[in-house]
């Protein structure tokens, strides 16, 4: 077996890279399909360290070939090369795993800065020192390729295996049970690969304390290539695996459009019927009770019954009202979008408010709840007129803020704020503006600023359908405190 391997060293070389490659292509052809789960998003990385990976694998191959060919100055300048794409590829998985940790922003800035520098770091300190002892280029490659293993590839497996391991909740949340074995599989087979690649190295000048590759050969006559070769073969498939993630979401995303057009259809058919035949009857039974009216000579009757006929032709306009709901077209980003802005521009002409409206992301919504429009419009109506009685001359700046996965409206004011974070419970007004985010299955709040007031409304876009159940309280006119 020793002798078979090392016969067939470059295949060996060949078919590591090639699984990686693989693994790599199948990611990044996947890359621009919309999903709200972090794992999906954070896979991207992963594609960048397989591919970069594959790439340095394969000039281990064909550096070696090109050195009866090219001048040694070219050669040494693709060796370079390959190590810095080889300690390139170690950053990548670095990325990776802080994207599935879902550190803050800040502390995931912070935590990239500091690899992006150690990776820097590798490099010049490996050209200072290779230069003080006269390193060639391929020391100087192997050298930066060992440290870089131990700093950027150990780290960033092990991170990637325990942000993989956290997934496992996302994934079952989301429905995806059958996948979140697969997240498991793969956080171990990472781990195993953060052993085989990161601590088992070429022989070089910076590899102390390391087991060399040639060494652990001897020892076990299979070469780290082959085992490392096997874990990204077993990454690739359980890759393919995790990326059934979006055949889910495209499904869920399906069935609410089903959902959407079902319902669209069932408010024609209501329309219909109310129209042609509920209004109908009602309109005819008026007529008859006037007719009635007109033929009694009783005024105190006749009173009466001309007060049903007002009594049936109120409910006759409600029930046309209710139809004219109904055939109002489902909300759309862009719908929600302008029926915000005219609103604002209602309040920027009629008050003493400075109303400004700002849309992001129209076009990377996810599919909008029904009614979301009408409660975030009365809830903006709802703080502009907050605003305008009790915050005095001011400016509102108004966000709304679209993605694949939330909406969200950020309503700040600069004028007469509140001093402490106050219970959203608290008046009718702030009660209603909860229970109208409630009703679309998010959330309220509501924060002092320095100067003036914040309220923050998010909304999740998951395609379920909000809570049927009836308001627990009604919509009055009244506005908070």
């Amino acid at each position: 077996m020793h002798e078979f391997f090392s016969q067939n060293q470059t295949i060996v070389l060949f078919a590591h890279g090639l699984v990686f490659f693989a693994l790599g292509l199948a990611v990044w052809l996947q890359r621009r399909r919309a999903s709200r789960l972090v794992l999906t998003s954070a896979l991207i990385w992963l594609a960048a360290f397989a591919v970069t990976d594959a790439f340095a694998v394969w000039g281990k191959v064909f550096i070696p070939i090109q050195q009866s060919y090219l001048d040694p100055g070219y050669v040494h300048g693709l060796l370079i090369v390959r190590g810095l794409l080889q300690a390139a590829a170690f950053l990548f998985m670095v990325q990776f795993g802080l994207r599935l940790l879902e550190l803050s922003r800040r502390m995931r800035l912070a935590l990239t800065g500091i690899s992006v520098a150690t990776w820097g770091a590798i490099v010049l300190a490996g050209t200072i020192v290779g230069n003080q002892d006269n390193w060639t280029a391929l020391q100087w490659e192997g050298s930066i390729d060992n440290v870089a293993s131990l700093c950027l590839l150990l780290t960033g497996a092990l991170l990637s295996a325990v942000g993989l391991w956290r997934q496992r909740g996302a994934l079952s949340a989301a429905g995806m049970t059958s996948i979140r074995p697969c997240a498991a599989a793969a956080a171990g087979v990472l781990v195993c690969y953060a052993v085989l690649a990161g601590t088992i190295v070429d022989a070089a000048p910076w590899a102390p304390g390391l087991i060399t590759v040639d060494r652990w050969f001897q020892a076990t006559g299979i070469p780290v290539d082959v085992l490392q070769g096997l874990a990204g073969l077993a990454l690739c498939v359980l890759a393919a695996k995790l990326l059934e993630i979006f055949e889910f979401e495209a499904k869920h995303q399906l069935d609410a459009l089903e959902r959407s057009r079902a319902i669209a259809e069932e408010r024609a058919r209501f329309r219909r019927d109310l129209h042609d035949g509920t209004i109908q009857s009602i309109y005819a039974a008026a007529l008859r009770l006037e007719a009635i009216a007109l033929r009694s000579a009783d005024d105190p009757i006749r009173r009466e019954v001309r007060g049903v006929v007002a009594d049936l032709n109120h409910v006759t306009d409600d029930i046309r009202s209710y139809i004219t709901d109904l055939s109002q077209t489902p909300d759309t980003p862009a719908g929600i979008a302008d029926r915000l802005r005219e609103l604002g521009s209602e309040f920027d002409a009629e008050s003493d408010l400075v109303v400004r409206v700002q849309v992001r992301g129209v076009s990377s919504s996810g599919p909008v709840p029904q009614g979301a429009g009408k409660h975030l419009e009365q809830i903006l109506r709802e703080a502009l007129s907050n605003a305008t009685r009790h915050a005095g001359r001011c400016r509102v700046d108004v966000g709304l803020l679209f993605a694949h996965d939330e909406i969200e409206l950020v309503i700040s004011d600069n004028g007469f704020g509140i001093s402490a974070p106050i219970d959203v419970h608290s008046g009718f007004g702030l009660r209603n503006m909860h229970e109208r985010a409630r009703r679309l299955g998010g959330r309220l709040r509501v924060d002092p600023s320095s100067p003036g007031t914040r309220i923050i409304v998010s909304i999740p876009l998951d395609s379920d359908i909000p809570d049927p159940a009836p308001l627990t309280q009604p919509f009055p006119a009244e506005v908070m405190p």
